[in-house]
């Protein structure tokens, strides 16, 4: 599939746009993260509940951590893998626009001049029938 430079550039954008996104996520949810470690692992089952329940409940939030953290890095992973789309997407119109302007031009209108030749067996010949 061609695109123009104008897609692309959109592309790259919501594509880092996304990857904004989920970075914000990330640090919005070690925010979390830490502050339920700290009060629900911490300060709940030492000074509130420090019983066998408090125990208990400290491991629960211990494991609920453990799989908030694996969200995160999950996010985290799609945000490096946003970040790797864009630079690539980057790279491949970069390229594009470098093969384009290695490109022969032919006149205004990109086709043949008025006159070329153009039957069949005897394509135009550079230089006579196409205009540089």
């Amino acid at each position: 599939m061609t695109t123009s430079g104008a897609v692309t550039s959109n592309e790259i954008s919501v594509t880092l746009q996304a990857q904004g996104i989920f970075n914000e996520k990330v640090t919005e949810l070690t925010t979390v993260g830490s502050l339920v470690n700290e009060w629900g692992g911490v300060q709940l089952s030492q000074n509130a509940m420090a019983t066998t329940a408090g125990t208990i409940f400290a491991q629960a939030v211990g494991l609920w951590t453990e799989d908030l953290n694996d969200i995160k890095n999950t996010l985290n992973w799609m945000a490096q893998q946003l970040g790797d789309t864009a630079a690539q997407l980057q790279a491949g119109n970069q390229q594009n626009e470098e093969m384009a302007a290695a490109l022969p031009t032919f006149g205004d209108s990109g086709s043949l001049t008025a006159g070329a030749s153009t039957t069949a067996g005897s394509g135009p010949t550079w230089g006579t029938d196409w205009s540089p």
